[in-house]
């Protein structure tokens, strides 16, 4: 109890400090829509194409297997079920599907990181940017537009007596009501930067050629029985 008292005394005496010291200086606020910036940064749209031609690679790259998988199934069923022979292709047909899955999952997995790791790269280059924005234009915070999305912020836009009840309770500041949009200084800043480092005449790559398949071979055809 002597400890609670002596923190209650505490908070009383610091409680109008901090006050008063928050009232000396209004805080600046900003705000950024992040799913704008991010659907709109140009190095998005990029890594979106690379990841659509890394994709279509490797289907392109795994088709020869799957189509040595099928004729290794069509050769099985030339046999009747459960003979040795058709046992036989058939245990070969499982291995080579275990194994085709394993490896697609693999560079599937590969793909993906790097592609996590893009991304978490381009969130770092936004947050830098939106520092120095905030710096410049002596702001004390940043939030994201998903924290003050409607109906957060827009009371005047209620629809009827329990909406505005509904927007007035779910407001998540009162203060400082106006906020700093920087959203497309952040952008213009984004574009910028990766304009002035991507290779001049770099394009999009594109997905390799599709493979030439090779001409089946004749061979004949084992009567069942």
């Amino acid at each position: 109890m002597r400890k609670l008292g002596w923190l209650a005394v505490a908070m009383a005496i610091g409680l109008p400090l901090a006050v008063s010291a928050s009232a000396q200086a209004a805080i600046k606020a900003g705000v950024v829509d992040l799913v704008e910036v991010t659907n709109s940064y140009e190095r998005t749209k990029d890594a979106s194409a690379d990841l659509q031609v890394e994709q279509a690679n490797l289907k392109a790259a795994s088709e020869p297997k799957v189509k040595a998988l099928e004729d290794l199934r069509l050769k099985r069923d030339g046999f009747n079920k459960g003979t040795k022979e058709w046992q036989q292709l058939d245990d070969q047909g499982l291995k080579a599907e275990v194994e085709l899955r394993n490896e697609l999952a693999l560079e599937q997995v590969k793909i993906e990181r790097r592609h996590r790791d893009v991304l978490l790269e381009m969130y770092r280059e936004i947050t830098t940017v939106v520092d120095r924005l905030a710096k410049q234009k002596g702001l004390d915070l940043v939030f994201t537009q998903a924290f003050l999305a409607p109906p957060q912020i827009d009371v005047d836009k209620s629809k009827g007596l329990d909406d505005l009840k509904n927007r007035i309770v779910g407001q998540r500041i009162l203060y400082p009501a106006d906020v700093v949009d920087l959203t497309q200084d952040v952008l213009k800043i984004l574009n910028a930067d990766y304009k002035a480092k991507k290779p001049a005449g770099d394009t999009k790559p594109k997905a390799d050629a599709k493979p030439k398949e090779e001409p089946k071979a004749k061979g004949e055809a084992k009567p069942k029985g």
